[in-house]
C-alpha cells in the first residue's frame, strides 16, 4: 500500500503558523522524511470498554443517589461497571467489532496512490496494551500510525428520551515517530449513530442480531473517516 499526501495537505503545511495538537498539519519536513522510508507501520489497540446503560444498569446504581454526593459518587462508579458489564454482553451476544480496525483501513485507503511514498504494512491483530516503550522494543526506527478506540457505547439519545438508544463513539489516531516515539501529528473523531426518524428503542436497536446497531457503528466508521482525513489534509 503506498501513501499520497495530497498537494492541498502540503499547500496548508506552508501557510500554518501554528496549529492544534489534535487538527494541525503536519511540518513539510515530516513528510519529506516520511516519503524517504521504506515501510511505514499502522497498528491498532484493544478497544476500550463497549458501555451499555440499559434500564436494568440505570436501576442498579438509583438507589444510591439518596445519599447526597457521596452518593452520586457510589451511582456512577456502579453504572460505569455494570454497563461495561453489560457492554461485554452485547459485544459476546451480538459479535460486534471494533469500529477501529475499518476506520485505519478507510482512512489509509483515502491517502493511498501508486506514488512514490512508501509501502504502508496494516498489522491485523490489535495490541493489547498501549506502551511506548513496547513500541519501542517492536518498531525501534521509523514511522507508525497507531490508531484507538478511545469509547464506543449505546445509551440514551437524550434526557427527552430515556427508553430511545443510540451508538456513541471517539476514537484516537497519532503518527510516532521512533527511536524517540515522538508524536507527530494526532487527529481524534466523534460520532454518534445515524437515526432517520426517531432512535429506535433498547429492543428495536439489538433485533435482528442488532442490524441497527450494526448499522449506526458502520456510519460511525465512515464519519470518522471523513473527519480524520480532513484532520490529515487540512481540507477546509
Amino acid at each position: 500500500m503506498k501513501l499520497e499526501f495530497p498537494a492541498i495537505f502540503i499547500l496548508a503545511a506552508t501557510s500554518l503558523v501554528a496549529c492544534s495538537e489534535k487538527t494541525g498539519a503536519i511540518d513539510t519536513r515530516i513528510l519529506s522524511s516520511m516519503r524517504e522510508q521504506r515501510e511505514i507501520v499502522a497498528i491498532h489497540y484493544s478497544p476500550a470498554p463497549f458501555s451499555a446503560t440499559t434500564p436494568e444498569v440505570r436501576n442498579a446504581a438509583s438507589a444510591a443517589t439518596l445519599f447526597g454526593a457521596v452518593g452520586g459518587a457510589v451511582a456512577a462508579a456502579i453504572q460505569a461497571r455494570e454497563a461495561e458489564q453489560a457492554g461485554s454482553e452485547v459485544v459476546r451476544d451480538y459479535n460486534l467489532q471494533d469500529p477501529m480496525l475499518t476506520i485505519m483501513h478507510g482512512f489509509l485507503e483515502r491517502v493511498v496512490s501508486n506514488s512514490t511514498s512508501p509501502d504502508v504494512r496494516q498489522l491485523q491483530e490489535a495490541i493489547a496494551r498501549e506502551h511506548i516503550d513496547d513500541l519501542k522494543r517492536e518498531f525501534y526506527h521509523g514511522y507508525i500510525f497507531d490508531f484507538k478506540t478511545t469509547a464506543w457505547s449505546m445509551k440514551q439519545s437524550g434526557p427527552l428520551s430515556p427508553n430511545h438508544y443510540r451508538a456513541y463513539y471517539t476514537g484516537r489516531v497519532r503518527l510516532l515517530h521512533f527511536p524517540e516515539g515522538k508524536t507527530e501529528w494526532q487527529g481524534t473523531c466523534e460520532a454518534e449513530g445515524k437515526i432517520e426518524n426517531s432512535a429506535p428503542t433498547l429492543l428495536q436497536l439489538v433485533s435482528n442480531s442488532a442490524a441497527i446497531l450494526k448499522t449506526q457503528l458502520d456510519g460511525i466508521s465512515e464519519a470518522c473517516i471523513d473527519q480524520l482525513e480532513q484532520q490529515f489534509t487540512t481540507k477546509p
